[in-house]
């Protein structure tokens, strides 16, 4: 099958990246498999997995349906803020993985999901993740249509995501945190910020000052792997319980996706999902 499509984003994307946000329900893997062995063409021309994008160029990708790992049905508790026939958004918990991996099969999102449309034909497809350690909205989609709507939005940043944490120390101002994100294989932490890095953007606002910590608001105006956790260390304020990043102890990490604004993929009405829940229920010392 040849998937196409016009890249509308301003942002120079390779076209592994752009592969990955505009074909969810593909594996990283079958991706990266394919593109390697010139499934890809821009503009009519073979071309590399690392060539940079330009808006307005057509991305031609042939790949053929990829047989799907089994995923089992688990009856698990599952918190649903909401739901139609297009997707599920769900509040989902810290410690929680989104999807199973290699070694891990079990207790997911995933399976919880397929547990509650049991006798349904679905299978979740996810537009985006949240680390096992962050809990809170996480969109799915329910069909192809869905997901390939809700991916668009996410790459050409329609979607407005807002996290709340518990950072270390005082906060007196609003900050922006412009500082570029790159990855060195072999150096842990891998992702750190790196003046060669790609370019990284988030806001912090600060909501109540709570004993040895503050909590703040976080919008992630770019997209980086662990940005928000990176931004908010680079500062002097890391997220308590952030290990990998130098957060002072607690139970869990402290961050929490609080809301997620988007179009809705069938109808396209702008839709807010929000939860009033308890993000952090422990006390300070």
């Amino acid at each position: 099958m040849t998937y196409q499509f016009v890249v509308t984003g301003t942002e120079r994307t390779s076209v592994k990246q752009f592969l990955f946000r505009h074909l969810p329900a593909f594996s990283r893997f079958a991706l990266r498999q394919a593109a390697a062995a010139g499934a890809c063409r821009v503009d009519g021309e073979s071309v590399p997995a690392s060539y940079r994008l330009r808006a307005g160029q057509v991305v031609e990708f042939s790949l053929d349906p990829e047989p799907q790992r089994t995923i089992l049905a688990e009856e698990l508790p599952l918190d649903i803020l909401y739901e139609d026939d297009s997707l599920a958004v769900v509040n989902k918990p810290a410690g929680m993985l989104v999807h199973p991996t290699a070694r891990e099969r079990h207790g997911t999102v995933a399976n919880a999901l397929l547990g509650h449309w049991r006798g349904e034909n679905r299978r979740p497809t996810f537009p985006h993740r949240l680390d096992r350690d962050t809990s809170g909205v996480l969109v799915v989609a329910k069909d192809a249509a869905a997901a390939t709507s809700l991916a668009l939005q996410f790459e050409n940043r329609q979607v407005h995501k807002t996290y709340v944490a518990l950072v270390a120390g005082l906060v007196a101002e609003p900050r922006e945190i412009d500082a570029p994100i790159g990855r060195v294989g072999g150096e842990t932490p891998p992702w750190q910020v790196r003046p060669e890095g790609r370019p990284s953007l988030s806001r912090l606002t600060p909501v109540e000052w709570q004993g040895t910590a503050t909590l703040v608001n976080l919008e992630p105006v770019t997209g980086r792997t662990n940005q928000l956790r990176i931004h908010c260390a680079s500062i002097g304020h890391p997220i308590l319980g952030d290990r990998l990043y130098g957060g002072p102890p607690a139970p869990r990490l402290c961050l929490h996706a609080s809301q997620l604004e988007f179009r809705h993929p069938a109808s396209g009405r702008e839709m807010t999902v929000e939860t009033s829940r308890v993000y952090f229920n422990f006390q300070l010392k």
